[in-house]
């Protein structure tokens, strides 16, 4: 991590807590932005759930964008 410039976000995904990698911006001080599965119990298909969750391609995105100043990121669309 001590490559990465310091002015530079960090966006974490998991298909669980996002405690578990929400230290990595601590290494160095970089702005994190933790995602993944704060509540379980829901069902639904795979796509669904990550959708729901935050962790899908958009969900990321999102969270990108608010590490990110400046123009808006394009979204992506569903293949």
């Amino acid at each position: 991590m001590a490559d990465v410039p310091s002015h530079c976000g960090i966006v974490t995904v998991i298909d669980g807590h996002p405690v578990t990698l929400a230290w990595l911006g601590s290494v160095h001080g970089h702005r994190t932005r933790s995602l993944g599965v704060e509540h379980f119990g829901q069902t639904g298909t795979l796509a669904d759930l990550y959708r729901h969750l935050g962790i899908d391609a958009q969900g990321i995105v999102k969270a990108a964008q608010a590490l990110t100043p400046g123009r808006l990121l394009r979204h992506l669309r569903a293949v």
